[in-house]
């Protein structure tokens, strides 16, 4: 009998302890995690809403940085106890219009999530300091997190989407198409390494004065901009370049790197066919795509493997698809042809490839033998 006491004891116990456990665990990380939470669902985009409007209102004094925790439970139920609501710390209907939230929140920017318009974006909420981090031109939750509060302190719909109102706000122009900035006096290596230099020294520009046109460059002059009152559209034209006290030269001379042929003063027809060869080989891809295809038909013309021509490369016996089936032909677009200047300005997402192919599509099993350096939208880039 005593065994079978003893027996039913410990099943008695093991449950309390069990609790008892939890109780501790749960003390222990009551600070961080903290189970009260949104009711449409504790998203990034639908807590750093939360936030902002808390902030804006004085009850979150806290960072906004979209992660659910006890700060911002607190302010939730001193927010909902000021307005006569169940203080739970629970973000339900009642909550979220009081705090005048639609949620969940969709965010993006409404004439598309372009390097460009991204940038612009972060640029000037950097000048207003709602944006701390780098201007990139990545859609992020830095970015997300910035115009949210931007939103909420300007007395816009806080949704995370950077329409006509917030566009108009900010006194931004977005574009839908795309754009790659650049120098009004031609993107020639020596004007780029100028503005790049003068950039560096300013502490806007952080990678290498290489003298090729980017992503980076582009970002930084927006930067730049932003904070000396100009219209933030990448372009270094008479009002940048004074403003930066520099003076860049005129024409479009470049230089041509290790190879037998060259891609200086290059004439308006080999314009035209690279932006041909964009436009059949790569319309759809991504911007950095249609540059990185223009680049490599550019690295071939350098290369001794190669026609040292444009068109020798372009027309050079099974090279190139869009030959074979007729699509060298058609119209190219604007971003063709941005993609083709960019490429001739020194830009070269591949990083110096000579081939690239859809794995999805190539039927050569000699280009499975090549080593992919890059992948950009559908097609591998390789040597």
């Amino acid at each position: 009998m005593e065994t079978v006491r003893s027996s039913k004891t410990r099943k008695a116990i093991l449950p309390i302890l069990f609790a008892a456990l939890i109780v501790a665990v749960s003390s222990a990380f009551g600070a961080t995690y903290v189970h009260a939470s949104v009711s449409k669902g504790n998203s990034f985009g639908n807590v750093a809403a939360v936030q902002v409007r808390l902030k804006t209102l004085g009850y979150y004094k806290s960072t906004v940085d979209g992660a659910w925790g006890s700060n911002t439970k607190a302010a939730v139920k001193k927010f909902q106890s000021a307005y006569g609501l169940s203080s739970d710390g629970v973000v339900g209907s009642a909550t979220e219009r009081a705090l005048g939230l639609k949620l969940p929140i969709n965010s993006g920017i409404s004439k598309g999530k372009t390097t460009y318009n991204i940038a612009v974006l972060q640029a000037r909420l950097k000048t207003l300091g709602y944006y701390t981090k780098t201007v990139d031109g990545a859609w992020g939750n830095g970015t997300l997190a910035a115009a949210l509060r931007y939103q909420s302190d300007s007395g816009l719909a806080v949704d995370g989407v950077v329409g006509g109102g917030t566009e108009r706000k900010l006194g931004v122009t977005l574009s839908t198409s795309s754009k790659s900035g650049g120098i009004v006096k031609g993107k020639t290596s020596s004007n780029v390494r100028a503005v790049q230099q003068r950039l560096k020294n300013l502490g806007y520009y952080n990678s290498t004065v290489d003298g090729a046109w980017g992503k980076r460059t582009m970002c930084a002059v927006m930067s730049f901009q932003s904070d000396h009152g100009l219209s933030i559209d990448g372009n270094v034209g008479g009002a940048t370049e004074k403003a930066m006290g520099i003076t860049l030269g005129s024409g479009n001379s470049g230089s041509s790197s290790g190879g037998t042929g060259s891609t200086s003063n290059i004439s308006q027809s080999d314009l035209n066919l690279l932006a041909r060869c964009v436009y059949g080989e790569a319309r759809g891809e991504p911007y950095n795509g249609q540059v990185a295809v223009a680049a490599v038909v550019l690295n071939r013309v350098r290369s001794s493997k190669f026609p040292n021509t444009i068109s020798g490369v372009i027309y050079q016996s099974g090279a190139f698809t869009a030959v074979s089936d007729g699509q060298i032909n058609l119209s190219p677009n604007e971003s063709a042809y941005s993609a083709a200047r960019d490429a001739l300005g020194g830009w070269d997402p591949t990083g110096g490839c000579l081939y690239y192919y859809n794995p999805a599509t190539a039927t050569s099993s000699w280009i499975w033998s090549l080593t992919v350096h890059i992948r950009i939208g559908k097609h591998n880039f390789a040597l």
